[in-house]
């Protein structure tokens, strides 16, 4: 039919319906008793739009029509507060980018049909963002996310509060330097995991490094009153919880965002542990630490993090608009994208607690690919087969309808049915995929959607990166929320760290075995958050003797070359003459000589004579 004709659903009822099933017409305009329907011109829009409903909408058992009111117009009216999505007051309108607005469809207006998803040209192709790599030291990496000035913020913070608790009477000022031993020492002590803290110290278990590095009581007094902010500029009406540690975490987020995101992206829930009195403490099921303080983190597949959310109930930073047109799932996931927009080819994943219909509406028109579980009655009771019903089936089976804006939902049966919903994907090319049957004991071929490896494939990534946290976490026994939330940003950004070394290192063709692994990779940045810039106490006091001590020859087992953040920082490298030790090989590379003097800090031997000073070029850069 090359003209559109206008019925009236009364009188011609019948010849509508005998057209549809025969598959004479695919697009029907309906009116009321006009014969056409007048074109509305809008005040504040050019645009025109025409409703269309009917044909698209099949369930099991009948074909449902809609039927459109007469008082439903395309006028769009400033003054207007109805809830409907085909005016303008239900274009969600972005704070930060003022261009941004969401066309949304109403659960009542939302037509199922049993289709594959038109595949559409809209969605670009991914593009990798290519920078020129350099591999660079654990502790310039860790630098970026927590960088000098926020030490010296803390200990300024920390001294004041000192003073304002007065609990400590002789508490000595702290230094950047001295926060920083702090911090490293935390790290060793999340990677070995001593039963008590205490231990450290023991003598019998002779860790060097931390007698000769802070004394017990002072790593207790200084770590007692560590804050990153002023009590007293706290505002009075402040209902922001996570004001004492915001300087961290905006510094840990500012990297974050600076980071190019990769193709694959994954959001989920991610937990601060935390088993004490906090008002906004939460508990997630299925979690392996399931108390604590929640967090909406944006993952690679890496399980690079790119952007999170700490939720602190009401009082989160939820935008408004968004919040009141999406609720609060898909307003995360909607948040957590605004930092990929700009880019183009991305693919989000998400499970059931995120996914919605006018979700996937917005993403598609962001020109994001976006899939994940869902929750059917999200879905304006879209006409899947009942899940008794589709277990009947055998497994592998899978179904798939699509809507009038190209949103497909797909029910595939595996041990148990479960939905899938995107705005680009839908069953696609099916593959086999072998599963174990525990009532025929061994492993079956079955089918399996495309979605639901393309879902598979990309979702793991916060849970990757809570894996990589749970290794070497470092351990808090306290009843301060604020000590367990700095030093979980402390493992964050090691975990950071540490993936952008590997990304470098891989990017650079380093060979897998010369690629520090996590273990490593903080050993190395706790030993040099310790010795960087540590003053060296001199224990011998008084006038030295005239005498010698009577001290055994003993030979050195070997020597360990220092971190070059250590050899190169400029600061405490005292010579040490070694009387009645065997002369040992000179570090300096370009000597062959042999010496007794040793760098005290650096603790490798060096020349230091009339002809050779090898102590001052192995110190220079």
């Amino acid at each position: 039919m090359s003209k559109k004709q206008y019925f009236n659903m009364e009188q011609d009822a019948d010849a509508i319906l005998e057209m549809l099933m025969n598959g004479e017409v695919s697009d029907l305009d309906f009116s009321s008793d006009e014969e056409t329907v007048p074109e509305v011109q809008s005040s504040c829009t050019s645009r025109e739009k025409k409703v269309r409903v009917g044909a698209d909408k099949i369930n099991r058992e009948e074909t449902d029509y809609q039927i459109m009111p007469n008082n439903e117009s395309d006028v769009c009216n400033d003054n207007d507060n109805n809830n409907s999505d085909i005016q303008e007051s239900d274009l969600v309108t972005n704070n930060e980018i003022s261009d941004l607005k969401y066309i949304l469809s109403e659960k009542k207006d939302i037509k199922w049909r049993h289709r594959p998803i038109s595949i559409l040209d809209s969605y670009s192709e991914w593009e990798q963002h290519i920078e020129d790599q350099e591999l660079l030291s654990p502790s310039t990496y860790f630098s970026k996310y927590i960088p000098d000035d926020l030490f010296c913020t803390m200990a300024d913070m920390t001294n004041i509060y000192a003073l304002q608790s007065g609990e400590i009477s002789n508490f000595k000022q702290t230094t950047p330097a001295e926060l920083k031993t702090l911090f490293g020492l935390h790290i060793i002590m999340g990677t070995l995991k001593f039963p008590r803290v205490r231990m450290f110290w023991d003598t019998t278990l002779k860790m060097q490094l931390f007698l000769d590095s802070m004394s017990r009581d002072r790593f207790f007094q200084v770590r007692t009153n560590l804050h990153l902010v002023n009590n007293m500029d706290i505002p009075a009406d402040n209902k922001d919880r996570f004001y004492k540690v915001w300087p961290i975490y905006t510094a840990l987020r500012n990297r974050c965002l600076e980071l190019p995101a990769e193709e694959e992206l994954a959001v989920d829930e991610a937990m601060i542990p935390f088993t004490g009195r906090l008002s906004v403490k939460q508990y997630v099921k299925g979690k392996p630490t399931p108390w604590g303080i929640k967090m909406y983190m944006l993952c690679g597949k890496s399980g690079q993090a790119y952007d999170f959310i700490l939720y602190q109930g009401a009082s989160t930073e939820f935008q408004e608009s968004l919040l009141k047109a999406f609720g609060q799932g898909p307003t995360v996931v909607l948040q957590l994208a605004q930092r990929i927009k700009q880019e183009m080819g991305h693919k989000i994943y998400s499970d059931n607690f995120f996914s919605s219909y006018k979700l996937f509406q917005a993403l598609k028109q962001e020109n994001i690919c976006a899939a994940g579980t869902v929750r059917v009655n999200r879905f304006a009771n879209p006409p899947l087969m009942p899940d008794k019903e589709a277990l009947k089936k055998e497994r592998g089976f899978s179904e798939e309808i699509c809507s009038t804006d190209d949103i497909t939902l797909v029910k595939w049966v595996d041990n148990k049915t479960v939905v899938l919903g995107s705005n680009f994907i839908g069953k696609g090319e099916t593959d086999k995929v072998e599963c174990w049957d525990k009532k025929q004991n061994k492993y079956v071929t079955i089918n399996r959607p495309e979605i639901v490896k393309l879902y598979n494939h990309g979702m793991g990534g916060v849970d990757l990166f809570d894996q990589l946290m749970s290794y070497y976490r470092i351990f808090i026994k306290s009843k301060k929320w604020t000590l367990r939330a700095i030093f979980h940003a402390v493992d964050f950004a090691v975990v950071q760290s540490w993936l952008e070394y590997r990304t470098s290192a891989r990017e650079i063709g380093l060979p897998t075995k010369k690629i520090m692994d996590l273990l490593h990779f903080r050993i190395r940045l706790a030993d040099v958050l310790v010795l960087s810039g540590k003053d060296i106490p001199n224990k011998k006091r008084g006038r030295p003797s005239a005498t010698p001590p009577d001290t055994p020859v003993q030979r050195l087992r070997g020597e360990t070359r220092p971190p070059e953040e250590i050899q190169y920082d400029g600061a405490q490298h005292w010579p040490l003459h070694e009387n009645g030790a065997l002369p040992t090989r000179c570090k300096f590379p370009e000597c062959k000589g042999r010496s007794r003097v040793k760098c005290e800090k650096c603790n490798v031997r060096l020349c230091l004579s009339k002809e050779k000073n090898c102590f001052r070029s192995f110190h220079l850069n």
